[in-house]
């Protein structure tokens, strides 16, 4: 009998267990993801440099290369050129990174520091009236293109070296 209870008992507590499980919940979440074609970022044919032209070493003021017209260029040499990046990818929101500052460098280890002015539009032919494009700042593509002018600023020269000064100035862009 004692054999028989015992049983009783142990059958008992694992009924009990078993229904204690009934007390979980499930939850599901939906998955997505939306495919998109790829995304381009290509250095214009033509504007292809960001070039402030030949200046003086003694030069008093900022030397300003306006990325939006060559009018508004101060204290450049003659011969200038702002860089062009042209963005494709699908209609919509799309993240633009760059360099905060550009080191140029001679060829005898001198150095200027170039501070960028990035400007775009949707439209090629609307430079002219292109608004600013901050580092990490949303540009929206429109029929699968924006266009990104890019043009900047380096002090004064106070007997600076002679000679030509180059860097690269970085841009990249991803999907929001």
């Amino acid at each position: 009998m004692k054999t028989i209870l015992k049983s009783l008992v142990i059958a008992i507590f694992f009924v009990g267990l078993v229904s204690t499980s009934y007390a979980q919940k499930a939850a599901t979440a939906p998955a997505s993801a939306e495919i998109l074609q790829d995304l381009t970022i290509v250095l214009d044919g033509t504007l292809n440099a960001i070039n402030f032209g030949r200046v003086s070493s003694t030069t008093p003021g900022t030397i300003v290369l306006d990325a939006n017209s060559a009018a508004s260029n101060v204290n450049t040499g003659t011969v200038t050129n702002v860089a062009q990046f042209d963005l494709g990818g699908a209609n919509g929101g799309v993240t633009v990174f760059y360099d905060p500052t550009v080191t140029l460098t001679s060829g005898g280890g001198l150095t200027i520091v170039m501070t960028p002015e990035v400007i775009g539009d949707a439209v090629e032919t609307n430079r002219a009236t292109a608004i600013p494009v901050a580092s990490g700042s949303t540009v929206t593509l429109a029929d699968n293109a924006f266009f990104i002018w890019v043009g900047g600023s380096i002090p004064a020269l106070t007997a600076q070296g002679v000679g030509t000064y180059s860097g690269t100035f970085n841009i990249s862009a991803e999907y929001n």
